[in-house]
Formats: structure tokens, C-alpha cells, sequence
């Protein structure tokens, strides 16, 4: 028993306590407790408030960031997909335009001219020739001339294969043609060189100016007659000299040649001459 009594008096105690507060409670006394501890701890959680404030922030723009880092990404790619339909389409336009172009050239033409594509260049500067999609299963033989945009001569087509063929352009060093000066009508054989231009001769009769137009003259019988080939770029010479040395800029942009027409109805002499003796053996 002496040791009940204090723990009798406790519990008695924290009885009595528990009913004062709820005593406290019900006739509303503990609301200006309530508000001097909330008036004390203001500063504090203002304070803790301030502090976590940047630390908040942090975290948000560290959230943000990162969003805007994947929109970014997102947005590159995006921009990457577009250029590179872009640059297909634009691609696709200028086959288009230039196909057109040739369409434009087989129409106003009375011969039969062949489509093809430039699929081999020589990038090595030594020679100025170009394979072609096209051979001799589709009717391709030695000897027939190529065309470009406006009818202008290309070159000739030196090599055949079954689906492919060769063409020396007119501005290669083994290429000479035989042109004619359109203003003048004065005959001369334009030659290439390894810059890319073509070179004749003319005598001083012949007046010759800047941009005067060089067509093919076809006495030789080795091209059609009056195909474009050329304008005059430069014309040196004196008047002791027997000849004045012209060089002429090709009409057809060679460096960039992709779509090409091959003249099929144009028989090279060789063709024409194997065919006669056939003719001749079938004769009665």
C-alpha cells in the first residue's frame, strides 16, 4: 500500500487534468493559447518557410529543365525530319522540272528520242565522259549523238553495252566536231581541252562577236545538221594571222548533266553502210 498511493494521487492528477483541458476546451479558453503559440511560432515557420524557399525553386527549375531539354530534343528531330523532306521533295522537283524540260525537247522534235539517265562521271578531270542507263537493248549504238535541254549537243555515244553505254562529251581532249559559225555560216572543227571549253579557228572574214551560236554542221555525216553546240566566250587573234582563234563556252551545263536524250533515228555511217550489203544479199 505505500506504494499505491502515489500512483493513486497520478492517476487522480492527470484526471483532473484531462478535465480542466476539455473544461478549457468546450468554454473556447484555449483560443488565445492558440494564438500566442501560433503568434510565437510564426517567425519560426516564416523563417523555415524563406529558407526552403530557393531549395523549392531549385527543384522546380531543375523539373523544368529537364522538360525542356526533351521539348528541345523533341523539337531538333523534328526540324531534322522536316529538312530532310524538304530536301527529297526539292530533289524530286528538279527531276521533275528537268524531266519536263526534256519532254518539252521530244515533243517539238520529229525524232525518236531516248530518255536516259547519267549514272557513271568521271571526277577525275582527265576525261569528259559519262555512262548512261541505257544500251543497246533499248536500241543504243556507237556512234549516235546525245542531247540535252533545247536539242543542245552533249556528245557521242562511243561504247555500248547491253543495258548501259559510254558518251564523250563535246569538251573532251579526243573530242573534234565539226561546227558550223551560224552568223557567218563559216565552217570550222571545234576541239575540247581539259578546261572544259571548246576551240576553233576562223579566218578574219568571219566577223565573230561574243555570243555568237556554233551549230553542228553535218557535212561529215558523223551528226545531224544544225544541232546547238556552243556560244562564243572569247576571240583572240590579230589580222597578220591567217586564222582567229575562238573558244566557246558549251550550251548544255556538262558539269551537271543527269537526264539526257540519245537521237535513235540518226544512223552513224558505219550503221548505215552494214546495212546496205544485207539489203543487197536479201535482193533477188
Amino acid at each position: 500500500m505505500r506504494f499505491g498511493r502515489p500512483r493513486l494521487q497520478w492517476a487522480i492528477g492527470l484526471v483532473v487534468l484531462i478535465a480542466l483541458l476539455a473544461l478549457v476546451v468546450w468554454q473556447g479558453w484555449d483560443a488565445p493559447v492558440e494564438d500566442e503559440t501560433a503568434s510565437f511560432f510564426a517567425p519560426v515557420q516564416r523563417g523555415l518557410r524563406q529558407a526552403a524557399e530557393p531549395l523549392a525553386n531549385l527543384v522546380s527549375e531543375l523539373d523544368d529543365f529537364d522538360r525542356l531539354e526533351e521539348e528541345n530534343r523533341a523539337l531538333r528531330q523534328r526540324i531534322e525530319q522536316l529538312e530532310a523532306q524538304n530536301a527529297r521533295l526539292r530533289e524530286l522537283q528538279l527531276q521533275v522540272s528537268g524531266r519536263a524540260e526534256l519532254l518539252e525537247v521530244q515533243a517539238e522534235s520529229e525524232d525518236l528520242l531516248l530518255p536516259a539517265r547519267v549514272i557513271i562521271r568521271d571526277l577525275t578531270g582527265l576525261r569528259t565522259i559519262v555512262g548512261l542507263d541505257r544500251g543497246s537493248a533499248d536500241g543504243v549504238a556507237v556512234g549516235m549523238p546525245v542531247l540535252a535541254t533545247g536539242g543542245t549537243l552533249v556528245g557521242i555515244v562511243t561504247e555500248v553495252r547491253p543495258g548501259s553505254c559510254y558518251v564523250r562529251l563535246i569538251t573532251d581532249p579526243d573530242s573534234a566536231i565539226r561546227v558550223l559559225h551560224q552568223p557567218s555560216r563559216t565552217e570550222s572543227v571545234a576541239t575540247g581541252d581539259t578546261l572544259g571549253n571548246l576551240n576553233a579557228q576562223l579566218p578574219w572574214s568571219a566577223e565573230v562577236e561574243l555570243g555568237h551560236i556554233f551549230v553542228t554542221s553535218g557535212l561529215d555525216g558523223l551528226l545531224p545538221q544544225g544541232l546547238p553546240i556552243a556560244r562564243v566566250s572569247s576571240a583572240t587573234g590579230s589580222v597578220q594571222e591567217a586564222f582567229r582563234q575562238v573558244r566557246l563556252q558549251p550550251l548544255a551545263p556538262l558539269a551537271q548533266l543527269e537526264q539526257v536524250l540519245v537521237q535513235l533515228t540518226f544512223a552513224p555511217p558505219d550503221l548505215r553502210g552494214g546495212a546496205e550489203p544485207a539489203a543487197a544479199q536479201g535482193a533477188p
